[in-house]
């Protein structure tokens, strides 16, 4: 990773654990819990911060060859809307608790888990980054956001995020919380508490794919993976998550020398979906992945200026309105330019075709 430490100790964590957590470090905390757990890491990784790109991460004690095993987290390991304390209350509720980024239910079962006693998951918490120091754009200035990403779509996607997550705080989330003061505690019913951890859910959830004959089903809901999201980004990964009925693997999927630090992937990504997403981007020119991405509607927009009377301006708006019928452009779309080719080479192609000069 490049310009953020991915992960940072809690300071002070919310809630408790077992007596016999305390005065451990956060890493030594979180190992003994993955012993109650049945969370097995393998004797030839370790979960440091000394070796790694940013923050904790994991390093290889030992070479570890391509199909090896790097860990195993039972199901009822992981942190989500089924295995959390509330689970049957938010299964209840689930009708009243749909939205349209579908995470809901995961964040209110955070909210609920982050300020319990005495949470199974509180090790697992003191591995978190300080939720206050989080580097997503959501969390910049107004003004340096714009100025800093201009050109990149991030600000408008940042401005549609945090119109939606206010909505859905005060809508649904916040309603909810007040109609179970009991597990809830005032400390949590925050708008700026939850804006982190949709911040944090957008940045380390994992969703599990659908299987090929579910394609059409609606997609699995976030889930949070212990170990699975200490790992660190590289596009060049040498680690990928293997889902199983009752359990989630991390497999090697390359050599990995000794000391060297083990990468997950967040998936294809150019730089202005990680900043977007993660709050960091890859230095140019390790991100493989990476594109510039124009504006469909700019396209437009340098078409109509070349217009010189309204019939011909008229004649360009009509054939953007075909455009949009087949599909081809969009308000939002745009075209990607990757490092080789053009992504949307068909939409792109047809685009100046239709819309170009005559």
């Amino acid at each position: 990773m490049a310009t953020q430490a991915k992960r940072r100790r809690v300071t002070k964590p919310v809630g408790g654990g077992d007596d016999d957590d305390l005065g451990l470090d956060p890493v030594a905390g979180f190992l003994s819990w993955c012993r109650r757990v049945g969370l097995e890491l393998s004797p030839k990784v370790a979960v440091s911060r000394q070796g790694t790109v940013a923050g904790y991460g994991m390093v290889a004690r030992e070479t570890v060859q391509p199909g090896e095993l790097l860990f195993t987290v039972p199901r009822a390991a992981l942190l989500s809307q089924h295995t959390c304390s509330i689970s049957e209350l938010l299964e209840r509720e689930r009708g009243a608790l749909q939205s349209q980024s579908g995470w809901v239910p995961l964040l209110l079962a955070l909210l609920h888990e982050l300020q319990a006693p005495a949470s199974p998951w509180s090790p697992y918490f003191a591995l978190w980054p300080e939720l206050g120091h989080l580097k997503h754009p959501m969390f910049w200035p107004e003004e340096e956001r714009r100025r800093l990403l201009q050109g990149t779509g991030v600000p408008e996607a940042v401005e549609k995020d945090l119109a939606n997550i206010r909505s859905e705080y005060y809508s649904i989330v916040l309603p909810f919380m007040e109609a179970h003061p009991h597990l809830f505690s005032p400390r949590v019913r925050s708008l700026e508490l939850y804006h982190q951890l949709v911040a944090l859910v957008m940045a380390y959830s994992f969703q599990e794919p659908l299987e090929e004959e579910d394609d059409e089903k609606e997609p699995n809901p976030p889930l949070m993976v212990p170990a699975a999201d200490i790992l660190n980004h590289l596009p060049d990964h040498n680690a990928n998550l293997e889902y199983s009925p009752n359990y989630l693997r991390m497999v090697a999927t390359k050599p990995i020398p000794k000391g060297h630090e083990i990468f997950n992937t967040y998936g294809q990504m150019a730089n202005w979906q990680l900043i977007h997403m993660y709050g960091f981007v890859e230095p140019y020119p390790d991100n493989t992945d990476d594109t510039a991405d124009i504006q469909m509607v700019t396209v437009r927009e340098a078409a109509l200026q070349g217009t010189k009377a309204e019939a011909e301006r008229l004649l360009l708006l009509e054939r953007w309105d075909y455009l949009c019928k087949l599909e081809m452009v969009g308000e939002e779309g745009a075209f990607v330019i990757g490092w080789e080719k053009v992504l949307t080479e068909e939409e792109l192609t047809t685009t100046l075709k239709v819309e170009g000069p005559k």
